[in-house]
């Protein structure tokens, strides 16, 4: 990016944004000069000190979402969760200040766009105080991967004492998968390359086993009747179903996955469904303060350097998410 691209610092009513105008790969990336938000009735606006890049952006990026976006104009602006600090008030919002600090979670796939800029509006019910304690960047790493992994044990719904498969176990979703279903009773399976067992160890995991073709013997070998749950963080998909006992259930990361296995109970899991779930996004912060969550920061880059931040993304293979420092936001 050049260094005219770079100067970013606010000018009147527009804002700095990592915007493309086509689809395509990281190498479309550009900082953009766009409209800064007002808030609107019961609305928030946010001053972003970081926002995570996800698969899921990739997929927008490439025009893979293409027909989730139509109507919407370009520059286009992914991220779906971020961290900052409140910079102005909607009509009717009560329970928030300006200037406290915040997480949140947003569908970029509106006008607008999403996270992966200085400003962001949404709803104040789609944010959550974030307490001293908990480092911002930090923070942007657990509303999206964090709901996701408490809607999957919600949609699983096992009793303590179940054995809950993990595939995947080492990165972002898997790994909160894993401290949560520890949290709730389970006993965790977890498929992990060996080079993350010691990791998968820490984070909770009963049992692990290792990625590759001996993966589905050893599960086998331990549970010969199946484990009760699946989730497949690695979308292995109907090999890794068929680990399941009849009549178990398995949690879907993408709707494009088809499952095929009838003896199941198979639930998609679409973390836009909790986009205002207030509460559920208070209840993530509680897990972290208690300990039972580990946010996980793979790397931190400066919002002028997000190409590299998707290439990394890319490539795959990363024990945490990439998060861009947008660096305007800091704590009071």
């Amino acid at each position: 990016m050049t260094h005219e691209m770079a100067n970013h610092v606010q000018s009147g009513s527009t804002m700095c944004a990592l915007g493309y105008q086509r689809f395509g790969g990281p190498e479309v990336l550009e900082l953009v000069r766009v409209p800064r938000p007002r808030p609107g009735s019961m609305e928030v606006v946010v001053q972003v000190a970081a926002a995570t890049v996800n698969p899921t952006d990739l997929l927008m990026l490439a025009g893979r979402q293409a027909a989730l976006m139509e109507g919407l104009t370009p520059p286009y602006v992914s991220g779906m969760e971020f961290s900052g600090l409140i910079h102005e008030l909607g009509e009717g919002v009560a329970d928030l200040n300006v200037g406290q600090a915040v997480m949140g979670i947003i569908n970029p796939r509106q006008p607008g766009g999403g996270a992966q800029a200085e400003f962001v509006r949404v709803p104040a019910a789609s944010v959550a105080s974030v307490p001293q304690t908990l480092e911002l960047g930090a923070a942007a790493t657990l509303p999206m991967n964090g709901l996701t992994a408490k809607m999957c044990l919600d949609a699983l719904g096992l009793d303590p004492g179940s054995v809950l498969l993990v595939t995947g176990a080492a990165g972002a979703v898997g790994g909160y998968v894993v401290q949560l279903a520890r949290r709730a009773g389970l006993r965790v399976v977890a498929d992990a390359k060996s080079a993350d067992w010691d990791l998968v160890v820490g984070l909770g995991a009963n049992d692990v086993v290792s990625r590759g073709p001996g993966l589905f013997d050893s599960v086998r070998a331990m549970h010969p009747q199946g484990v009760d749950g699946l989730v497949d963080s690695a979308l292995l998909g109907d090999p890794a179903a068929a680990l399941v006992r009849d009549g178990g259930a398995t949690a879907l990361l993408r709707s494009s996955q088809v499952a095929m296995d009838i003896r199941l109970r198979h639930t998609h899991i679409g973390v836009l469904q909790q986009l205002t779930n207030t509460e559920a996004l208070r209840w993530l912060v509680d897990r972290v303060q208690e300990g039972t969550l580990t946010p996980r920061v793979a790397a931190r880059l400066p919002m002028e350097r997000a190409q590299a931040g998707y290439t990394l993304v890319q490539q795959g293979g990363l024990r945490g998410r990439v998060i861009l420092e947008f660096g305007a936001a800091t704590r009071g």
